[in-house]
């Protein structure tokens, strides 16, 4: 597995970089023989550390586990902790997923990231009628074809609030998204099962 480190405003120095590599391959080699990269991100603001962790484990799955603390070595340590928990409790479930994934159902999309200046609205409806936001990257990226409980996983693993992916049951987009509540939403719009009625 590939590791690659980066310090922003922070050097990590030998040592933690050391310390990191051992710690992530220890953990991912644990519970998965074939992980592509990590890429670990440290970066520094006023007092505190953030760590962030990205492991590709394959098959476009991105597992991710991050912690602030005001020093980089307990940062680190939390971020191991909360990445191994996830690969642990989803463990048996993506070995599955990776034998029996069919990476040709994937549709490739665009990814898009756009710039803030959307949201001062006032502005945007006073000289800004018509303008779209200005992107600022883009990406290409995968729409896969999941079961709700996969994406569910998926979710939880990517530590993202929300995940896009096509529903097995009918082929048609579907959303699940953490809810400020601690809960998962799950959208799947009316349209799809009349189109999959139609069938």
């Amino acid at each position: 597995m590939q590791i690659t480190i980066t310090g922003k405003q922070f050097d990590p120095g030998k040592s933690l970089k050391e310390r990191i590599t051992l710690a992530l391959t220890k953990v991912v080699h644990k519970y998965f023989d074939h992980a592509v990269d990590a890429h670990v991100t440290i970066s520094k603001e006023n007092h505190f550390i953030t760590l962030n962790l990205e492991v590709h484990i394959g098959h476009n799955i991105i597992v991710r586990a991050s912690d602030l603390a005001d020093e980089a070595y307990l940062a680190l340590d939390q971020a191991i902790r909360t990445l191994e928990q996830g690969l642990r409790r989803y463990k048996e479930r993506l070995k599955a997923h990776h034998s029996n994934h069919d990476v040709s159902k994937e549709e490739k999309a665009m990814q898009y990231v756009l710039g803030n200046s959307y949201r001062n609205f006032e502005e945007e409806e006073e000289t800004h009628k018509h303008d779209q936001p200005a992107v600022i990257a883009e990406t290409t990226t995968y729409i896969p074809h999941l079961s709700v409980s996969e994406a569910i996983m998926r979710l939880d693993l990517s530590d993202s609030h929300a995940f896009l992916f096509k529903n097995k049951s009918h082929g048609q987009l579907n959303l699940v998204y953490m809810r400020k509540d601690g809960n998962i939403g799950w959208v799947d719009p009316e349209g799809n099962k009349k189109l999959h009625e139609n069938k």
